[in-house]
């Protein structure tokens, strides 16, 4: 559950469950590498780049496409599949391809399953983060926040105030720099865990 949306850093107390690994998100974001759309359409494409978002240290991919594509993606299994759904019968498709993670706007959540796998509520601006980190709450689900479009030293600025915000899944078509974010964040997060409360 994430921590009420009046405390300045909330306390995010989720744990993901995403292809039989957990993560535990009290601390740290998860990366998701957006995987572009193959410029000929073929599956090895996709799967090419689900493969050089591993091997950058990506957590996720973002295979947010045709299911026909997410399918082959999440069979690899070489990192689970997160998709991008703008409505209710997208993310049931991408449930069907075998994503494990949803990511939808904080008006579809709440009519979006719960049971059939996990979702979170996804932004791209940190203006919207109020709002979606309430809904988040409410529905007991994380926060992700994609930051593509993005220029670097901007996206850095973003990732570290959506992390620090309560944002626990980070969408980039930079894997390395917003590693390099996650990581400090959730050290800064972690050290802030262990001075007591007055």
């Amino acid at each position: 559950m994430i921590a009420p949306a009046t405390s300045p850093v909330p306390r995010v107390d989720l744990t993901l469950t995403l292809g039989g690994t957990s993560f535990d998100l009290r601390w740290r974001a998860l990366v998701a590498a957006v995987v572009p759309a193959p410029r000929f359409g073929r599956e090895g494409e996709v799967l090419a780049g689900v493969r050089t978002a591993r091997d950058a240290g990506a957590d996720l991919a973002d295979v947010s496409l045709s299911p026909r594509l997410i399918g082959p993606a999440a069979g690899a299994g070489l990192v689970p599949v997160v998709v991008r759904a703008r409505s209710i019968p997208e993310a049931a498709a991408a449930r069907r391809a075998g994503a494990g993670l949803v990511l939808v706007p904080a008006d579809v959540v709440a009519d979006v399953a719960m049971a059939d796998g996990p979702v979170a509520v996804v932004i791209d601006d940190v203006g919207h983060l109020g709002r979606a980190r309430a809904v988040a709450e409410r529905h007991g689900v994380a926060l992700a926040i994609d930051v593509t479009g993005r220029v670097s030293a901007g996206a850095m600025a973003i990732e570290s105030a959506a992390i620090a915000g309560g944002c626990r899944v980070v969408c980039t078509a930079d894997v390395r720099r917003t590693r390099r974010v996650v990581e400090t964040v959730a050290a800064l997060l972690a050290a802030r865990r262990e001075v007591p409360e007055r």
